[in-house]
């Protein structure tokens, strides 16, 4: 879908398809983070779950299609539209993903893929313009997210069922998501404000091509939290260890996926951008040198939250947030989309570094912790009590 709008704009109109999409996936991964997330930790209450994800949504996707209609934006429309549909789609397929019956999630990419490839080659074969290719990818998935949520028999109402203590613990790590990868989406905003959407049309032209690594990392990241979950019982050095394996191996999945986009022939390029190829080209390295160290970012995230660390997680959200869209805005300004693409590559680092270093600090604090309470064991009251008569 994005390769056939890419193909089919001008740079502007593929700004504004970016900007759709960016707040697409601001509003779904707000679900997961305040929703999602939490259910796949405890295990249960995935039915119940779903209207807080619905009322996510809907609350989002009626905002963005008021914003898409004061300026004159399709794509801002059609997305705030699709939206309840699409966080509820995302919702169901990562339940499934995340307490391992694969099946379903693999039976609703199936589908939505049809969809999309029918939307695609009616837009390349010029029936419909670029922003009906993208209402139909739309519309079809949150159809899609609607049939299945029914089909597992989740409710699709909107509410909000929940104690205090858990509504606090989700709007914390909702802020948290807002500050740091949410922060990323927003910074477009402000791309397009300051530096014009012709720049934001640039990178979106170039992640692009790397939507199937980024597909793999999102995938990923739903299988992170169980894992490390899993192990929330063990020692420091267990849980230190099924950290780094996680971070390895989701890296050296998508490692010879990035290295292909980064050196894509110009041939390839042009074939599947277009004119807009060679604004995409030479953002590609930075680009997926981003995407590459999202991932200890991701792990060291996945990892405070098991440990319900909401307050360090929002502390360091506020700092992370608070530098990136200032970063990457002075970036474009000054150097155009090159810019911009360097500041999302040296900020994915700081982030990678503060979020990883941040988990292993605080299972390091709360093992000290733990060996301060806990007595030091007497080997020789040890040996009486093993010795006294019964």
């Amino acid at each position: 879908m994005a390769i056939t709008v890419t193909r089919l704009e001008s740079i502007g109109g593929v700004g504004q398809f970016a900007l759709a999409f960016s707040f697409y996936i601001l509003g779904s991964g707000l679900v997961r983070s305040m929703v999602t997330d939490s259910t796949l930790a405890a295990g249960t209450g995935a039915a119940p779950a779903a209207r807080r994800a619905i009322l996510l949504g809907t609350v989002s996707g009626l905002a963005l299609g008021l914003a898409g209609i004061a300026y004159g934006s399709s794509y801002l429309v059609f997305a705030g539209l699709a939206l309840p549909g699409l966080v509820l789609y995302d919702y169901t397929k990562a339940i499934a993903v995340g307490v391992g019956t694969p099946s379903g999630a693999l039976a609703q990419e199936a589908a939505w893929a049809a969809v999309t490839g029918c939307a695609a080659l009616a837009g390349l074969l010029r029936l419909i313009d670029a922003p009906y290719v993208f209402a139909l990818w739309a519309f079809g998935g949150g159809l899609i997210g609607v049939v299945v949520a029914l089909h597992r028999r989740y409710p699709v109402r909107p509410g909000w069922r929940v104690g205090r203590a858990e509504s606090r613990v989700s709007v914390g790590f909702g802020t948290q998501f807002l500050l740091t990868t949410g922060s990323a989406q927003l910074s477009l905003t402000a791309l397009a404000a300051f530096a014009g959407t012709s720049v934001v049309g640039a990178l979106s032209a170039g992640r692009t091509l790397l939507g199937p690594v980024n597909l793999v990392l999102s995938t990923a990241a739903t299988l992170i939290l169980p894992q490390l979950a899993r192990s929330r019982t063990e020692s420091r050095a267990v849980r230190t260890r099924a950290a780094v394996r996680l971070t390895m191996l989701v890296a050296a999945g998508v490692l010879p996926m990035t290295i292909a986009v980064a050196l894509l022939p110009d041939p390839v390029g042009t074939a599947l951008l277009g004119v807009n190829w060679e604004l995409a080209r030479s953002l590609l390295v930075l680009l997926a040198l981003e995407s590459l160290l999202s991932v200890p970012a991701a792990v060291g995230f996945a990892g405070l939250r098991v440990e319900q660390a909401s307050r360090r997680a929002i502390l360091l959200g506020v700092l992370l947030g608070g530098l990136r869209v200032p970063v990457v805005v002075a970036a474009a300004v000054l150097f155009g989309a090159v810019g911009a693409a360097g500041a999302f590559a040296v900020l994915a680092l700081v982030s990678a570094v503060a979020w990883g270093g941040s988990y292993l600090l605080l299972l390091r604090g709360r093992e000290a912790d733990q060996a301060r309470v806990t007595p030091p064991r007497d080997p020789v009251r040890d040996l009486a009590d093993v010795t006294r008569p019964r």
